[in-house]
C-alpha cells in the first residue's frame, strides 16, 4: 500500500462560473458572490472526487512505496492515467549512507498500460525484474503521474450533473452551514448518479 500526495490541482473545474450560476437561477454579477460560487464548485468537484476515489480533471499525483511490488507491476489510483509527464525513481542508499536518486527508463525499465478510465499501471518489460537496491527507509520508491480526463467535455454527464446538484445544495444552504464535506446532507440522487463511476479498486 502505497501513500499519495497532490502535487498539481487541476486548472479548470468540470462545471463553469457560468453553468452553476444560471442552475441556480442567478443573474446578477458580484464578486463576493461569484467567490463563494467558485468555492462551492471546488469543494463539491472534491466531494465527488473522494466518493468516486477518482481525480476528474488531469491532475499531478506522487504516489510513493517503500518497496517494489511481489508480481511484475504496480497500479496506480484514481483513474485516467495519463502517459504524459510520468516518471518513476527510487532512492538508494549509497556506501557512504547517503540517499542516492536514479531514475528508471520507460520502455527499457517499464512499460505504462493506461487501461481507459479504470486504474492504470506501471508494468515490467517481459524478462525485466524490478531494480535490486539498499532502500531508503520511508517512500524510497516514487511514481510521479498526471491523471483524470484531459478534457472537461470528456467527464461523464452523470459526474457533472452530480457536481451541480452537490453545488446548488451548498449554496440554497450557504447560511446555515461551513463551507465543509462534514456538514453536507447527502442526496440520494448523486449517490445514484455516482454508483456506476466510482472506482473500487483497493489499495
Amino acid at each position: 500500500m502505497g501513500d499519495l500526495v497532490l502535487v498539481t490541482g487541476p486548472t479548470s473545474e468540470p462545471i463553469s462560473l457560468s453553468e452553476l450560476k444560471l442552475q441556480a437561477r442567478v443573474e446578477y454579477t458580484d464578486i463576493d458572490e461569484d467567490i463563494l460560487f467558485y468555492d462551492i464548485i471546488k469543494a463539491a468537484r472534491e466531494h465527488v472526487e473522494d466518493i468516486t476515489r477518482r481525480a476528474l480533471f488531469t491532475q499531478t499525483w506522487a504516489y510513493y512505496l517503500d518497496d517494489w511490488p511481489s508480481g511484475n507491476r504496480i497500479k496506480l489510483p484514481l483513474g485516467n492515467l495519463q502517459t504524459t509527464s510520468l516518471a518513476v525513481t527510487y532512492d538508494e542508499v549509497d556506501s557512504d549512507g547517503n540517499k542516492n536518486t536514479e531514475t528508471m527508463t520507460l520502455t527499457t525499465d517499464y512499460l505504462i498500460e493506461t487501461n481507459g478510465d479504470q486504474c492504470g499501471f506501471i508494468v515490467l518489460p517481459y524478462g525485466e525484474t524490478w531494480p535490486s537496491f539498499t532502500h531508503w527507509p520511508t517512500h524510497s520508491i516514487k511514481i510521479q503521474y498526471q491523471c483524470g480526463w484531459s478534457a472537461v467535455t470528456s467527464i461523464p454527464f452523470e459526474i457533472r450533473a452530480a457536481i451541480k446538484l452537490i453545488a446548488l445544495d451548498l449554496y440554497a444552504n450557504r447560511e446555515g452551514q461551513v463551507m465543509s464535506n462534514l456538514n453536507y446532507q447527502e442526496n440520494k440522487t448523486v449517490m445514484r448518479l455516482l454508483q456506476p463511476q466510482r472506482l473500487w479498486d483497493e489499495f
